[in-house]
């Protein structure tokens, strides 16, 4: 497997008119990539494209709604045109509603556009560039953004776990899937924290109608007082982080330190809930 070398290549990111997808975009521009900026707010993506270009990096917008697998497909196609490559392909672009309910009061409505989202938005991103990248030659590279959701319980937040657990799903089985044909194109799969972005005002985007707070949502209060225990991060610092770990080809990426009981709790409950599996050897 060749290493990656940022220099020279040609980086799509989703979401990025602001927060990670930004840091991130601006990780790659800094070592010498050409990068895509895309984003469904128009103006916010050209306004990062602007700032990258100001401090020396290569940089253009696009306007694509992550969910419109036509938009997505075009997108790939004026790429592909202009660029005829593209090394690293992240799938950025993600939302969450607030406030946090418990999974009964979320409408059929918003499960949809969240699923739309951060589910089918990957995979129209998916579907869209891998065929051509599975077409060049050298080192090429998948990022999916998940979250630390996908980690750990967090009440009131079913919606959005749910999510951010099939993006981890389909993201281990392309893995496994490119490997096992040969395929010089590694995926790294992100679980960030806490962030510092917009990520908690995106029903912004949708119709008014649709909207949280055009109807009553009853919001979701713990019985059991919790904390989630992480810092804030930046989103300049998850940018770096997700570059050096497209760099060593890491399976997974955490941005930022989390209890390690999290995982070992995904662990215990995961081969726990095997403990009572019929076996399959035949019966004598």
């Amino acid at each position: 497997m060749s290493s990656f070398k940022p220099s020279g290549s040609v980086v799509v990111v989703t979401g990025a008119g602001g927060g990670i997808g930004r840091g991130i975009a601006a990780a790659f521009a800094r070592r010498g990539a050409s990068v895509v900026v895309t984003d469904v707010e128009g103006e916010a993506a050209e306004e990062v494209a602007g700032e990258l270009r100001a401090d020396g990096g290569s940089a253009r917008a696009a306007q694509v709604d992550v969910t419109d697998a036509r938009a997505v497909q075009s997108l790939a196609d004026a790429v592909y045109a202009e660029e005829g490559r593209v090394d690293v392909l992240v799938n950025n672009a993600g939302v969450t509603m607030r406030p946090m309910r418990a999974l009964w009061h979320g409408s059929e409505e918003d499960f949809r556009w969240m699923m739309e989202v951060n589910y089918f938005g990957v995979v129209n991103g998916l579907r869209a560039f891998l065929p051509r990248m599975l077409e060049q030659t050298g080192r090429r590279h998948v990022v999916n953004i998940a979250s630390t959701a996908a980690l750990n319980d967090v009440k009131g937040h079913s919606m959005y776990t749910g999510s951010k657990y099939a993006l981890e799903g389909i993201s281990n089985v392309l893995r496994a899937e490119l490997a096992d044909q040969g395929h010089d194109i590694g995926v790294t799969v992100v679980f960030p924290g806490a962030v510092a972005t917009r990520i908690a005002t995106s029903e912004r985007l949708r119709a008014e109608a649709d909207r949280s707070s055009a109807r009553t949502v009853t919001p979701w209060v713990s019985a059991v007082d919790a904390h989630l225990d992480q810092t804030v991060a930046d989103p300049d610092e998850v940018g770096e982080r997700v570059f050096q770990a497209v760099l060593a080809d890491d399976r997974y990426c955490l941005t930022q330190p989390v209890p390690a009981r999290w995982q070992e709790q995904r662990l215990a409950d995961l081969t726990g809930g095997f403990r009572d599996t019929p076996s399959t050897e035949p019966a004598s």
